[in-house]
């Protein structure tokens, strides 16, 4: 599970709309920050994607612009189970969009995640669904 953080200062409750710049902080032990880290060899990706201890690794590497695909009603707000891309801030919006690419090497692991191009890069692996919080 990840938890949306604005990366600008927005109070903790407030809405998330579409184009806010956010870190994702994953809630398992001390929390981690999602962060690019190293240019990917996978086909079709630019950077690897890891959890780091720290919001910006280096300069945007864990910050995210979120647009949302489409809501109801349409007034910018992101909400639950709406269909969101992610765009990686690292060198001035330039990090990529976060995408799963292909089977991951690690043990229990499914996907490589790397960020791309596109906002995706096959059918649905740069869409990534908002569900609710436990």
């Amino acid at each position: 599970m990840w938890k949306v953080v604005s990366a600008t200062g927005k109070a903790a409750g407030t809405h998330v709309t579409s184009g806010d710049v956010i870190y994702l902080v994953n809630q398992y032990g001390s929390g981690t920050y999602l962060d690019t880290n190293g240019v990917s060899t996978k086909s079709g990706a630019k950077y690897m994607v890891s959890a780091t201890a720290t919001k910006d690794r280096g300069p945007g590497t864990g910050k995210w612009h979120i647009f949302g695909k489409t809501s109801s009603p349409t007034d910018g707000r992101i909400r639950t189970d709406d269909i969101v891309h992610l765009l990686n801030d690292y060198g001035s919006t330039n990090g990529g969009f976060l995408d799963t690419n292909g089977g991951a090497n690690q043990s229990g692991a499914k996907y490589d995640v790397v960020t791309s191009h596109y906002t995706d890069r096959g059918t649905g692996t740069g869409s990534w669904k908002v569900l609710p919080s436990n």
